[in-house]
This record gives C-alpha cells, sequence and structure tokens, in this order.
C-alpha cells in the first residue's frame, strides 16, 4: 500500500512539474493596423478609390447597417435609414425566391420575375394570386429602396466635390454590385431579355 503511495506520488509530482514548468510563447502587442483592416474600419481609403462606397451597397443588399459611412448617413437621413432596413428584412426573402428560380438580378441593378421560372421545380408552390402578389411587392419594395441608397450614396459624394464623369463611374459600380453577387443556382440577366443560370 505504501508502495502504490510512494508510485503514485511520483507521478503526480512529475506531472505537476511538468505543469509548473510551461514557456509561453512570445507575441507583441501592437497598436498598428494591417492596410485591409485600415481599409475596412474606414480609416484608409487610398486602397481602392471609391471601395468603401462599393462595400457599403453590397452590405445595404444584406443590408448590414454597422458600417461606419453608413451608420453616420442613416442617423443623418431616416430615409436612407429605413431602405436600409427594408432591404435587411426582405433579404432571406430575395434569396429564398431567387434560389427557387422565381426572381433574378436583372440589368441595372434591378430584380426582375424570372421568365423560366416556370420551369423550376418550385414554381406550383408560387403559382396562386396571393403568391405572385407577394413576389410583385417584394421585387417592387427591393428595387425601390436599391434605387435611393443608390442615389444617397451618390449625392453623398457630389456634396465632396467628386466630378459629373467620376460619379457616373461610381452609379455604375454600385449598380454591378448585384449582379456580381449571383451564387451559384440563381437567375441573371446576362442581355436584355437573356436569362441565364449561373
Amino acid at each position: 500500500m505504501k508502495i502504490r503511495f510512494a508510485i503514485i506520488s511520483v507521478i503526480l509530482f512529475v506531472n505537476c512539474q511538468a505543469l509548473i514548468n510551461f514557456k509561453v510563447p512570445p507575441f507583441t502587442i501592437t497598436n498598428a493596423q494591417t492596410a485591409a483592416e485600415k481599409q475596412m474600419v474606414g480609416e484608409d481609403r487610398d486602397l481602392e478609390k471609391d471601395g468603401w462606397l462599393v462595400s457599403s451597397i453590397q452590405s445595404s443588399s444584406g443590408a448590414n447597417v454597422s458600417s461606419k459611412s453608413e451608420g453616420q448617413m442613416g442617423q443623418e437621413d431616416p430615409e436612407f435609414s429605413g431602405h436600409l432596413m427594408r432591404l435587411n428584412y426582405l433579404k432571406q426573402e430575395i434569396k429564398r425566391y431567387k434560389m427557387h428560380g422565381i426572381i433574378g438580378e436583372g440589368l441595372g441593378g434591378i430584380l426582375k420575375q424570372n421568365p423560366q421560372a416556370n420551369l423550376s421545380p418550385f414554381y406550383p408552390t408560387y403559382d396562386t394570386a396571393a403568391k405572385k402578389k407577394r413576389v410583385e411587392d417584394v421585387v417592387t419594395l427591393t428595387n425601390e429602396s436599391r434605387k435611393i441608397v443608390i442615389e444617397k450614396q451618390v449625392e453623398i459624394e457630389k456634396k465632396k466635390g467628386k466630378k459629373e464623369e467620376e460619379l457616373k463611374v461610381l452609379r455604375q459600380n454600385l449598380i454591378d454590385v448585384y449582379q456580381k453577387t449571383i451564387i451559384k443556382g440563381e437567375f441573371y440577366e446576362a442581355n436584355i431579355g437573356k436569362w441565364e443560370r449561373m
């Protein structure tokens, strides 16, 4: 019995000794940010000119109002904030309609009814007057909010003194963001009246 106790004591002592003698790896804490971190928080706009606006519109399609510029503008302009909230509210419903092939991203940054929707296996689910009306309402509301969000962001840049040519490029970049966020399985308008599936 004493031998067992002695063996257990030795084992515990050796294991405890191993726990006590650990070394913390060296690490450095700095307050410096990488260029990417600065761009994400809006402190460095030199990496990609107007990139923060494009990412801002992307988050408005997902409508994440936490962005610094959107948060400030939302406080100054309740209409802008309201449209971002609407886009956020409709986001999941839009995603479902897209994955079911009922709607798709049209040209010009707007949602459209998919002319090939009747080929979707989900089409019978949406073939009632109430469902069709809901899809139409969601498309209309989303397009209205997208348009206002884009115009208000362009307006901000105009007030900052950007030239008309720069504003045209910015507007087009903000519009193009929607088709660039299409995922596999979703429909989009490749050319006027010609729809394809990603």
